[in-house]
């Protein structure tokens, strides 16, 4: 009896066989260069897209971005590469922290940056002192509410509100989420194992944020305000809201001026190679935007100022609005109390996220100093 060749099976194979061979030989050859490696690695979604283009076409991002981190990762072409690495492929702990070694070029660099933004601060600085209240403008408050509670924006919109009176009140600035930092466009850091979303460096992270805030406050509209740069979420992340309260009973305590309590955080919005910027374009600089957000009772905790916190946000929004209206992101009415049961003006303010630059957080505080002053002087 013949013996039929099923011929298609037997093209299958041999195609199959050709890739293979083809496969060792780019990487015998062509891809030995690191070069060529670190390109192949750096617009691999581009390669996707041009070759497959299938595949762009008819899938969603997500699944395009599955396709990029197999191509990346599991492919064996980059198997030695391991300069960079998905966040899936670390163990992430929220409370591990970065370690950074910068380099003396760096650090003067950065001191030239700071210049720079120094002389666009002045510039940006004579616009703001331009803007005057208007009475004739709506506000339209977007609030995001993740309690049962019914809140009509409009009352407390409507409500006066005015902190000042006869002598300007202290601020205190201070950080649950210490070391919360920012993206960062430089490859040459070095981290520990965990996330590369915090970081102990005070250069680098939401102390930074509140050390500009601080100084826009004090320099240009005559605060006095206290800075805390005491480490709440390491090296164990769990409990940061229990220690920073010791730290702000504490504050009160020794300085019975504090009436402003402002929790400085940056929002996290995706993470490892998908983080999301939330960022919008003013005066010619790019910013980050700003979210407040503001506790309840609803947890069951003692929280008698919850609805005060909320006129207060709800004013500041207005302020925020009324500088830079897409600046703001919708107001975050919480279930949680977040230690702001300690004041009647106690907030969260989140200035950018962990997909944001350093720097547009930075100029984002003139906007939020500005809009702080005009709040607290009843405008």
């Amino acid at each position: 009896m013949v013996k039929v060749i099923d011929l298609k099976r037997f093209w299958y194979v041999v195609f199959i066989a050709i890739l293979l061979v083809i496969e060792l030989l780019v990487n015998k050859f062509v891809f030995s260069s690191r070069e060529v490696l670190d390109l192949c690695f750096k617009y691999s979604k581009q390669l996707i897209i041009f070759n497959t283009p299938f595949f762009a076409s008819k899938m969603d991002i997500s699944n395009l971005i599955k396709i990029e981190n197999l191509m990346r990762f599991s492919h064996p072409l980059f198997a030695s590469f391991k300069r960079t690495q998905t966040f899936e492929e670390q163990s992430f702990y929220e409370d591990d922290a970065i370690v950074i070694n910068y380099d003396q070029e760096r650090q003067d660099n950065s001191k030239a940056s700071e210049k720079n933004q120094a002389d666009d601060n002045i510039e940006f600085q004579k616009y703001l002192k331009n803007i005057r209240p208007n009475g004739s403008i709506s506000y339209n408050i977007e609030v995001m509410n993740q309690t049962e509670y019914r809140i009509d924006i409009t009352k407390f919109l409507n409500t006066k509100f005015k902190i000042y009176s006869k002598v300007k009140p202290s601020i205190l600035i201070y950080h649950t989420h210490t070391t919360e930092s920012y993206e960062n466009p430089s490859k040459n850091l070095i981290y520990t194992r965990g996330t590369s979303d915090r970081t102990l460096d005070f250069n680098y992270n939401v102390v930074r944020v509140g050390e500009e805030l601080k100084r826009i406050l004090e320099k240009d509209y005559g605060y006095k305000v206290y800075h805390s740069k005491d480490i709440n979420d390491y090296p164990e992340y769990k409990g940061s809201y229990a220690r920073s309260l010791k730290i702000i009973e504490k504050y009160k305590k020794e300085h019975p001026d504090i009436e402003i309590f402002i929790d400085l955080h940056r929002d996290a919005i995706g993470d490892g190679s998908k983080k999301i910027k939330v960022s919008t374009v003013a005066f010619g600089q790019e910013l980050a935007k700003v979210m407040l957000v503001v506790g309840t009772d609803k947890l069951g905790l003692y929280h008698p100022f919850w609805r005060e916190n909320l006129t207060f946000a709800v004013h500041l929004q207005k302020n925020l609005m009324r500088v830079c209206p897409q600046i703001t992101r919708p107001i975050n009415i919480s279930a949680a109390r977040y230690n702001q049961h300690i004041s009647p003006y106690a907030l969260i303010i989140e200035i950018g996220s962990n997909g944001n630059l350093l720097n547009e957080a930075l100029k984002s505080c003139q906007i939020v100093a500005k809009a702080l002053d005009d709040t607290i002087m009843g405008r």
